[in-house]
């Protein structure tokens, strides 16, 4: 059993991973509703991080406090992912012309870490901190199809649907993982938004596996099959620069862009 302090310091976690870009104001009801956790624990955590600077209250409502922000500066510069990602993210966004962004996976989520918006006007808007699951979507086809721990972290939470794409059956998810192996980038369609598709490659780490996937999203109309084969293996040797440049593979020429 977890000593007093550190639940204290779980619960005031799960506090704090309740704000969203998408819900940035909470009250104590909504922190109760999604926390589960009872009224008065959640009063005494709410009490403690105004108390910190860590909670803002504006009326009946709280948002994340800015000295989040002097935490956040640290984990970047202090991380060799982000401190190398950033200039290839923005090249492949320039020489696909659709949004692009970094993902690491957190148990059968991935959250996107570094990110740059495509410069048309209809775009997928995806934003740092943002957490998807791993069975819908390009990026996290790669974490499962190079990473067995993550497959079965994936499965264990389970196959929700979004859209009538959604892959929810474990054979159409192996045949999906297998061609993902085979050309080494991924490339799925309306998996978690419909119109919304995907093309993405793993940067690997040290041991092989996954350390992060590199992706590309953007509308359908767009970013359909033809030009997946032609942009998939430009986001793949982009993702295994990312992983030379931090060591992790020998370098290759640069892909003819």
């Amino acid at each position: 059993m977890a000593e007093p302090g550190v639940r204290v310091l779980g619960r005031a976690c799960d506090v704090l991973d309740c704000f969203t870009e998408a819900e940035p104001r909470l009250s104590v009801a909504d922190l109760r509703a999604r926390t589960g956790l009872p009224a008065t624990t959640v009063a005494r955590i709410v009490s403690t991080l105004l108390q910190e600077g860590l909670l803002v209250r504006e009326g009946d409502s709280y948002r994340v406090g800015l000295r989040v922000l002097v935490w956040s500066a640290p984990a970047r510069s202090g991380s060799s992912l982000l401190g190398v990602a950033r200039p290839f993210v923005e090249q492949l966004r320039d020489v696909t012309g659709e949004s692009a962004g970094v993902y690491v996976r957190q148990d059968a989520t991935r959250v996107l870490v570094e990110s740059a918006a495509s410069r048309h006007s209809v775009i997928y808007r995806g934003y740092v901190g943002q957490v998807l699951p791993l069975h819908a979507g390009a990026a996290g086809k790669c974490f499962m199809a190079f990473d067995e721990s993550a497959l079965a972290t994936a499965l264990a939470a389970g196959l929700e649907r979004y859209t009538d794409s959604t892959v929810v059956t474990r054979d159409e998810l192996d045949r999906q993982l297998a061609q993902v192996r085979e050309r080494g980038w991924a490339f799925t369609e309306s998996e978690r938004e419909i119109g919304l598709n995907s093309v993405a490659a793993p940067v690997p780490g040290f041991d092989g596996r996954p350390e992060a996937a590199l992706a590309i999203g953007g509308p359908s109309f767009r970013l359909d099959r033809e030009e997946a084969e032609r942009v998939g293996p430009i986001v793949a040797a982009t993702a295994r620069a990312i992983a030379a440049r931090m060591g992790h593979v020998p370098a290759e020429e640069p892909a003819d862009v």
